[in-house]
């Protein structure tokens, strides 16, 4: 459901650091909101051609995460995903940023099907494919621990 992605300048992270902030997302986003982990996706990107600029003057040393998740989550997650991003970059809080997009669960299509809305995540899970089903609980989930 949630997307995240990180542009971080390029070879900023070691592939070590970019996983453990990927762990860090999907843990805070799952405690934060009781999703099972399978809906969290992390991409991290590092700007290879491309530059950022602030003020018309090009920068290297922000953290930028463009979050595309369910309308209705909280600031506190945010706050604790810049805090960890910036202990684990080792890139001051100021310098990273969350720009949160937030979309309608119709707005959304994964493991094809529309995305449900707010409290009807465990009948849209039991009307995904048993293939699905399987592959998702394999991931550390099942019925029993879904909740949203």
């Amino acid at each position: 459901m949630p997307s995240y992605v990180c542009s971080v300048p390029n070879g900023k992270l070691s592939d070590a650091q970019k996983q453990e902030i990927a762990t860090s997302i999907t843990n805070r986003h799952c405690h934060a909101t009781g999703a099972p982990p399978f809906f969290v996706q992390v991409v991290i990107e590092e700007e290879g051609a491309s530059k950022r600029y602030i003020g018309g003057l090009v920068t290297t040393e922000y953290i930028w995460v463009r979050v595309d998740m369910r309308a209705g989550r909280s600031e506190e997650l945010m706050l604790h995903i810049v805090d960890d991003v910036s202990r684990i970059s080792g890139v001051p809080v100021e310098n990273v940023w969350i720009n949160l997009c937030m979309l309608e669960p119709t707005d959304m299509v994964e493991y094809g099907r529309v995305l449900p809305g707010s409290g009807k995540e465990q009948q849209w899970f039991e009307t995904l494919p048993l293939p699905v089903r399987d592959r998702l609980e394999q991931l550390g989930i099942n019925q029993h621990k879904f909740q949203l």
